[in-house]
């Protein structure tokens, strides 16, 4: 074992025919570890057995819910070390920490508690990781959401178009600085709250609406002239413009980012967002 480079180690840890002794045998290197850290499906207890007499808080941020068996579980609860005690914990919780998202059943494994009791947990900060992480949760806990006293608590329940906002929760949501940018790229708007908008002096304001899938050919026609790349290109994507008026657009862009725009690169070439209509479409043979 000794005679294996580290890449070798690594691979072998994560070869799912590895016999369990020379998983034991890896687990007493670091590269090992790692490789054995990275197999898919439960480890055996000798393994993780093995893993904890060699490893550290590192290693045993990977083994918690169904790597591990309930005796593992029970042994890691157990183990005198806090740092490999609380190592997953430690983990998720960092990452709530630093905003960086994380499934809702880590959470709920690292906090100790249920998703619906996360919703009203003390820290804002796992409030928000709740609301970003619990896609199919129910309208009741999206109103608490969307009620949250925290900024960034609404602003994740806001995030993606599902759950959504409650229709008589869009007045509210759309006149909240904290929400307005998600909720206008996705919610129906009236007549009345898009020329609010569009009032609006900022810019992802106008951006986001022009990405709304639900606006009327109306709505699109009074976005044509607005000198944004970003927008053009949003408006040119509408079911609502012909042929000609999408060529336009294009070639104002096309025109701004061969004048050295930053903004019409972005527009050109970051927009990976997919319309709506064109899936929704029917096709026609040729």
């Amino acid at each position: 074992m000794t005679s294996l480079d580290h890449p070798q180690m690594s691979g072998l840890g994560r070869n799912p025919t590895a016999p369990q002794d020379v998983l034991i045998r890896l687990a007493t290197h670091k590269a090992g570890r790692h490789g054995i850290s990275l197999r898919r499906g439960r480890l055996e207890d000798a393994v993780v057995e093995a893993l904890l007499t060699h490893g550290d808080d590192n290693t045993a941020v990977r083994l918690h819910g169904d790597r591990v068996s309930p005796a593992m579980r029970r042994r890691i609860a157990e183990h005198p070390n806090p740092a490999i005690r609380d190592a997953y914990a430690d983990f998720v919780r960092g990452m709530v920490d630093r905003k960086v998202p994380i499934g809702i059943d880590a959470l709920e494994e690292a906090y100790g508690q249920p998703r619906a009791a996360l919703v009203s947990a003390t820290s804002p900060s796992l409030r928000a990781a709740v609301a970003r992480a619990w896609y199919d949760r129910p309208l009741a806990v999206q109103v608490e959401l969307l009620a949250d006293p925290d900024p960034q608590v609404r602003a994740a329940a806001t995030e993606h178009r599902q759950p959504g906002v409650p229709p008589e929760w869009r007045e509210r949501c759309l006149a909240d600085a904290a929400v307005c940018v998600n909720v206008a790229r996705y919610a129906p708007l009236t007549s009345e709250q898009f020329v609010q908008l569009m009032r609006s002096e900022e810019e992802k304001v106008h951006q986001a609406v022009a990405g709304n899938p639900h606006l009327s050919a109306e709505m699109i026609a009074r976005l044509l002239d607005i000198n944004d790349p970003l927008v053009r290109i949003a408006a040119a994507q509408s079911r609502h413009v012909d042929a000609e008026t999408r060529d336009r657009l294009y070639a104002l862009v096309e025109a701004e980012r061969a004048d050295g725009s930053i903004e019409a690169e972005v527009a050109l070439n970051w927009n990976f967002a997919e319309p709506d209509w064109l899936r929704e479409a029917p096709s026609t043979s040729r």
